[in-house]
């Protein structure tokens, strides 16, 4: 790699790290790091919602973790009342994951609070400059 682009993903990351630094943490926050839940625990809601029902297996697999990781995770979002274990309608053996009603509500307003920072880093630059951000990130995220 040469240097340039060295450079520049020093850059991206200070620029990333500044941007989760100067975050304020919202209550809403606060409480998941009560709760002791970590952005794998997000993706896992996100995964679910509004209202999926999962198999282990699949969200295993859609989380590139193993089924005991993924039990592990799963574990503490029902122990909080945000997942629900439910038995599969056809097979027995088949364990199906969803949303509680607080697990609803708990995602709904984290992505809502997640729109609210990323509208507010947006604001700095005008629609054809957000387009041409947002066209170049796809960009370099498919490379």
């Amino acid at each position: 790699m040469d240097q340039i682009t060295i450079a520049n993903a020093q850059r991206l990351i200070q620029l990333i790290d500044c941007m989760r630094a100067n975050q304020p943490r919202s209550p809403l926050f606060q409480q998941l790091g009560e709760w002791g839940l970590s952005m794998s625990h997000m993706r896992l809601l996100g995964l679910l919602a509004p209202d999926r029902e999962l198999s282990m297996r699949e969200l295993a697999e859609a989380l590139g973790i193993t089924p005991p990781s993924l039990t592990a995770l799963s574990r503490r979002l029902v122990q909080n009342g945000l997942v629900e274990r439910r038995p599969h309608p056809d097979d027995s053996r088949i364990t199906l994951l969803a949303l509680s009603e607080a697990g609803c509500k708990l995602h709904r307003d984290l992505e809502t609070e997640r729109l609210g920072h990323m509208a507010r880093l947006l604001a700095g630059l005008s629609h054809a400059e957000q387009q041409l951000f947002l066209d170049l990130l796809e960009r370099a995220m498919r490379t």
